[in-house]
């Protein structure tokens, strides 16, 4: 299921299977995409935060058309 923060920017991703997971977070990044390359500077950040919990965001942290993942799970 993936929960609008900011529409356009930040998304919460919670799945239940694996095959629900790469589906959800794949359309979390590209609504991700269409607002950055509107903005034209940032890039996409997609955070695991347990096995089915993943945030996906516009991070200026990322370069523009980049997408870049990260655990902080551990």
């Amino acid at each position: 299921m993936i929960t609008v923060v900011d529409p356009g920017r930040y998304f919460h991703v919670m799945v239940d299977n694996g095959k629900d997971r790469d589906e959800e977070i794949n359309e979390a990044v590209s609504r991700a995409h269409a607002s950055s390359e509107t903005l034209g500077w940032m890039g996409v950040m997609v955070t695991r935060h347990s096995p089915s919990v993943f945030t996906v965001a516009l991070s200026e942290n990322v370069p523009y058309g980049v997408t870049a993942e990260r655990d902080v799970s551990l």
